[in-house]
């Protein structure tokens, strides 16, 4: 692990002071650092720091000249010397032993400082006062695994004031950096000069703009001094020396502003050139160069702390952290709605866990970087694609969850560090867990659990063939994008550790534990900030007293999750409730997960290596879980059981000893009462309490419920029979894992009405979710779609569960239920968004959040739809296209564009034709022709009608995007998206041109990047020969354009669009077309359904689809050329090259062979000339061109033959080569 070779440097840094001066319009940094180095090594004669991308202008140790090695990795592979001795993309394996250095684990340090004469590390004076220089009191907190084991009797600061500290200052310059730095460019009159770091790849990052000792582990207190033009008139004064341009005066009046890590200490003229300035910081406390960082432009400040409410209250304890924010001119409307919870936020986490580990936070957003956070020591760089005006409602949740984990990865990621990389998973872990925290509290706890619930949900459709998060397959260097799994399950492994430290008894949970371990940080008793697995463990089971040894290798250092099938019968003669709890993972979970385009380079990679992609289920899964029997009395009674083996027998005692009640008494007693409750829930006004008399508050769903709505709605109600099998249970229902203690699947085999209790009167949303999960899967039953449509339409469940009900609804519509489901779906819509007794959508009013969600949902759940041959009903398709068609909102506060979208996206997936099974021969030959031949004709006929007019509409908004744009052109994005899916199916067959006009720059980031995804899925971009320039377009754009966040995602496009096209048939034009959307139409011999047989079994397994990749892809030349320009060229970074070479292994071939360069003896002949007195003169002359000329290998780049380069394909080579003879014509006197 790298704790094991940190030390091998023989040094660690105490404190580093970087001056730089930044350059806005030349995209220029010249710089200068000093570190002082704490020798750990008395043979020490050379230092050794990461740097690439830049020049060393000068090295000095202590103050003397010092002399320097400097090995650019990244620079090497753009040496010609590269491109000499390899021409063809077959031989990227030359640049994998290139890169090796730095996509490895450990950086061995490209820039060697050697020690001049006269210096060298000497012994500290024990009786010497204490070092003073940076942050001395934090020195003990410097501490390090490594020493702390080697020399367990000796203090960290013994360790470092065992030598003299030594002072190395490096002076260095970057020009237009492609890594770690990036210049945004004025392009247009909207957009602004401005510069700021990112951290993406880890550990790597800071190295690509600074000498220093990169990664997460190398700690130590920080000074910077930057120099910037003061302001924006200053930058294109500065580049035209002095003269001043034309200017909006009120843009060149505007301060260039620095957001940096540490406090503000001043800001003062430059002492030579006074349209510049120099702003100071000062970071005390210890941090990792990964985690420091700045920004400059000329941004806005808006202080986050003073936009708390008047009439919040006082007396509450409040933090005095101050919160900023930075933007840049014309967003500061957005900041204000984005952040304004930041204030809240921070209050919380300081009253809750611990003090803020550093000075004042701050928020940058800045333009064309990823969408990954970028956390630094009290500072963060984010993306202004996170802002949003107040008429946008989509973006509240999302946008409020990635804030809120921004600011806890203060304490979290920043401050206390992973030891390792196999402790990872515990910083973003706690990250993820005390921010949910916060959410639970701003947005309530049913918000809070459903969203939990739904995480968890996702983790077993995830958790399948993946390796454990407490040993993550990780490719170096670290790409954010891909820890995505890991934030996900592990704030859901805390949230259950949680639970169960709760229920051990005598303990807090993780409230006791989580505090203390940020105080340990904070106090320096955490060595290094440094956080292990281990450490965390012990510090849980000292804060809980129990023992956590099983937890933790069944959750932390294991993969998979429990599958438990549970029976149950009620004893009345023992009066127990017996219970059967049996897991069944290892034969029920899948053994390798299903392919994706996402994963599909790595998975084929790690394929490709003879890596196992198979899943290790662990057969049985231990700890205690709750039951909770509702009795008859409706008590509900808990029962904490201990699971200990595969299969584990429970007798559980019941409690209540008389008869229960009629549940539905009331609804045949009680008319009145219940339709007065019914308007109540769903108008969602208070009751009069003499309309209450009599009527049961507790139970939900209770709506809809007199004779009029009844036969309106066409409601079903539970038989006679099943009333009385209801009364005769001993219990109303029971619950497995009632508390959330779980990462699991549950089947119980209680009965139907049990459930529609549950869902009726069990207030956990979680017990609610549950039981609409159980409607979904059972078989279809008009009673259970009375059930959904009563929960669909009662205001007093949580808008979720609502959403959950309407989505269930859809399988319901069914031609033997009479299209139920599909009935009740409208009908609801009807009466929530239409005009009385019309179809027409009223004006949109999204006022009601709640409600807007639902009227996204609703019209999705519509489309869901489908009848026995995978189609969606055309009537439903008319009421989608209407919807769209008609859609008002002209007097509505808020935007309607993601409501716009979800529209044409319930279109999409109307369109869209499900497979159909496989009919049954019935060896009838007889024929209707006025029956199914004519309406299978008229049926076509109306489908390709309603496509046609459908795609009129989409056209229509996307025309009306472009000329009013909506928030970040959703709209457009969508409708791309939409377009490329029905590409796939064969539905419509848009060119590739049409996707070209999207692409451009100057759009929106997020557009664009949908328009090259669908181009790139289009299998004719790569065949057609018309369709060359574009492709070379695409390289181009990749090469060319100066944001980093499209050139990554671009080049992660190409990698995801090799997987879709390999796993999936196309309809459309291309060489992979052979079919009409998901179907096959097979009209000939039965050869050729084996051979369609056979490529749809390559398409669902990895091993086949990387063949068809290399069948269809490999010899496409304009995708060689391309890739070899990205390889080659030196606008892509490490990351983006390490991507590449993934994607050229899975392509092509490695070919083991060097090109040779020959020396091709001299074209001339050696003549002899008589000069007399016996004087001869040699010397040489063109030859005559009689020689046969080197013939070229097939395959040799172009002019090859020219310059004297041959391929060696082989071991012998032979070359025509010419005979040089000398003539001697000498004639004696």
């Amino acid at each position: 692990m790298p704790e094991a070779n940190r030390l091998h440097r023989g040094f660690h840094i105490g404190h580093q002071n970087v001056v730089l001066d930044v350059d806005l319009a030349s995209r220029t940094i010249i710089g200068s650092t000093e570190i002082t180095v704490l020798p750990a090594d008395p043979t020490l004669k050379s230092i050794h720091l990461d740097f690439r991308q830049g020049n060393v202008t000068g090295a000095f140790v202590s103050g003397k000249v010092a002399s320097w090695d400097y090995h650019d990795v990244w620079l090497a592979t753009t040496s010609p010397s590269v491109k000499e001795s390899a021409r063809t993309v077959h031989q990227y394996s030359q640049f994998e032993e290139k890169l090796a250095p730095v996509i490895d684990e450990n950086l061995s340090g490209e820039l060697v400082i050697h020690f001049p004469r006269g210096v060298k590390v000497q012994q500290q004076d024990p009786f010497s006062t204490a070092l003073s220089f940076g942050n001395a009191s934090s020195f003990s907190r410097h501490e390090s695994p490594d020493v702390a084991a080697s020399t367990p009797s000796l203090a960290r600061t013994d360790v470092y004031n065992a030598f003299v500290p030594i002072t190395v200052r490096v002076e260095f310059r970057l020009v237009d950096p492609v890594m770690g730095l990036a210049f945004v460019a004025k392009d247009s009159e909207h957009r602004y000069e401005h510069a700021y770091t990112f951290s993406n790849p880890y550990g790597i990052s800071t190295s690509c703009w600074l000498p220093c000792v990169d990664g997460l582990w190398e700690r130590c207190s920080w000074e910077f001094e930057i120099t910037v033009p003061k302001t924006v008139a200053d930058i294109k004064r500065i580049q035209t020396n002095g003269i001043d341009e034309d200017k909006d005066e009120e843009d060149s009046e505007r301060d260039i502003v620095v957001a940096c890590i540490g406090d503000l200490q001043q800001e003062t003229i430059h002492a030579s050139d006074h349209s510049k300035k120099i702003v100071s910081f000062v970071l005390t406390s210890p941090v990792a160069a990964q985690h420091v960082g700045f920004a400059v432009g000329p941004f806005v400040q808006v202080n986050l702390s003073e936009l708390k409410e008047s009439d919040e209250d006082e007396g509450q304890h409040s933090s005095s952290m101050e919160v900023y924010a930075y933007a840049l001119p014309g967003r500061q409307d957005e900041v204000v709605n984005t952040c304004m919870f930041m204030h809240k936020a921070m209050e919380f986490f300081v009253r809750e866990y611990s003090s803020y580990p550093f000075g004042t936070f701050s928020l940058c957003f800045v333009e064309e970087t990823l969408d990954d956070m970028e956390p630094y020591a009290g500072l963060a760089i984010v993306s202004d694609r996170h802002l949003y005006p107040a008429e946008i409602i989509d973006q509240i949740y999302p946008v409020t969850k990635y804030l809120t984990t921004l600011l806890a990865s203060q304490w979290s990621s920043v401050n206390i560090v992973p030891k390792n990389w196999n402790s990872l998973w515990v910083t973003i872990g706690l990250c993820g867990y005390i921010s949910g925290t916060f959410l639970r509290r701003l947005m309530g706890n049913n918000e809070y659990r459903f969203r939990l619930k739904k995480d968890a949900e996702r983790i077993c459709d995830l958790d399948i063939g993946r390796p454990p998060i407490g040993h993550p397959d990780l490719e170096f260097p670290v790409d954010k994008s891909t820890l995505e799994f890991i934030k996900l399950k592990a704030p859901v492994i805390l949230h259950i550790l949680d639970r169960r430290l709760t229920k051990s008894g005598g303990s807090f949970g993780l409230t006791r534990a989580i505090p203390k371990l940020f105080w340990q940080a904070m106090s320096g008793d955490l060595t290094n900030g440094a956080l292990s697995t281990s450490h965390f463990q012990r510090l849980c089971e000292k804060v809980s007293h129990v023992k956590l040894d099983s937890f933790f290798q069944e959750w932390v250092h294991g993969s998979g999750y429990p599958i438990f099938r549970i029976t149950q019968r009620f004893n009345k003669k023992k009066m127990f409730v017996e219970m059967g709890i049996r897991q069944v993972q290892s034969a029920e979970m899948p053994k390798t997960k299903p392919l994706h385009e996402e994963s599909f380079v790595k998975d084929a990679k790690k394929h490709m290596r003879g890596e196992s992609l198979e899943s290790t289920v662990r057969p049985v899964f231990t700890g205690p879980m709750t039951i909770r029997i509702h009795e008859a009395d409706g008590t509900p009674y808990e029962h904490v059981v201990n699971i200990k083996d595969s299969f584990t027998k429970l007798d559980i005692q019941y409690n209540t000893k008389y008869k229960r009640l009629k549940r539905h008494l009331r609804t045949r007693d009680k008319p009145s009462a219940n339709a007065a409750a019914a308007s109540a829930a769903t108008s969602g006004e208070p009751m009069d309490e003499g309309e209450l008399d009599g009527v049961l508050l507790h139970s939900l769903g209770d709506v809809l419920s007199t004779d009029n709505e009844m036969e309106e709605w066409r409601l079903t109600e539970w038989t006679k029979e099943e009333e009385d099998q209801m009364t005769d249970e001993a219990f109303e229902w029971l619950r497995v894992d009632s508390d959330f203690e779980w990462i699991c699947m549950i089947y119980i085999n209680q009965p139907d009405y049990m459930y529609a209790s549950q869902l009726q009167q069990d207030r956990d949303v979680v017990a609610q979710y549950e039981c609409i999960k159980y409607f979904a899967d059972a078989k279809p039953s008009p009673i259970y779609s009375t059930i959904l449509v009563r929960t669909l339409m009662d205001r007093r469940y949580y808008y979720g569960i609502r959403m959950e009900a309407a989505q269930t609804l859809a399988k319901y519509a069914l031609p033997e239920l009479d299209w139920i489901g599909r009935y009740h779906l409208l009908k609801a819509f009807q009466v929530m968004f239409c005009f009385p007794d019309s179809l027409i959508p009223e004006a949109n009013d999204f006022s009601d959040f709640t409600t807007y969600f639902l009227q996204k949902t609703i019209p999705l759940a519509l489309s869901e739809i489908k009848d026995g041959t995978g189609r969606t009903p055309l009537p439903v398709k008319e009421f989608l296209l209407d919807l769209l068609r008609y859609n008002e909102n002209s007097y509505n506060t808020f935007s309607d564009c993601f409501y716009v979208g979800a529209l044409m996206t319930a279109i999409c997936n109307a369109i869209s034709k499900q497979p159909e099974e496989m009919p049954q021969f019935n060896f009838d030959f007889t024929f209707d022709v006025n029956d199914k031949g004519a309406t299978g004709g008229n049926d076509k006929l109306a489908e390709a009608q309603f496509v046609e007019k459908a795609m009129v509409e989409i056209s229509r908004c996307q025309r009306m995007d472009r000329w009013m744009p909506s928030y970040q052109n959703v709209v457009s994005t969508i409708a791309i998206s939409i377009k490329e899916k029905l590409s796939q199916l064969g539905t419509i067959d848009p060119s590739v041109r049409d996707m070209l006009q999207y692409t451009h720059a100057g759009l929106f980031d997020t557009l664009r990047l949908t328009g090259f995804s669908a181009m790139l899925s289009m299998p004719a971009l790569y065949t057609a020969p018309e369709n060359k320039a574009i492709l070379r377009y695409v390289f181009k754009t990749i090469l060319t354009d100066p944001s980093y966040h499209v050139r990554l995602c671009m080049i992660k496009l190409i990698g995801r669009s090799l997987g879709k096209i390999s796993m999936r048939k196309y309809g459309g034009s291309g060489k992979l077309a052979s079919g009409v959307g998901t179907f096959l139409i097979v009209e000939e011999s039965g050869g050729e359904i084996t051979e369609s047989r056979k490529d749809e079994y390559r398409r669902s397994n990895l091993e086949g689809c990387i063949e068809i990749v290399k069948e269809q892809f490999s010899e496409v030349e304009t995708l060689k050329t391309g890739l070899w320009e990205l390889l080659t060229s030196p606008a892509l970074g490490i990351l983006e090259k390490r991507i590449v070479l993934d994607i050229c292994g899975i392509i092509y071939d490695v070919r083991q062979t060097k090109l040779v360069k020959l020396r091709i003896p001299d074209q001339k002949q050696i003549v002899a000339k008589n000069l007399g007195h016996g004087k001869v003169k040699i010397y040489r002359v063109d030859k005559p061109p009689s020689v046969r000329p080197v013939t070229p290998t097939p395959g040799d780049p172009p002019g090859s033959a020219d310059q004297g380069v041959t391929d060696m394909e082989s071991k012998t080579v032979r070359l025509p080569l010419p005979q040089n003879r000398i003539k001697l014509n000498i004639k004696i006197k």
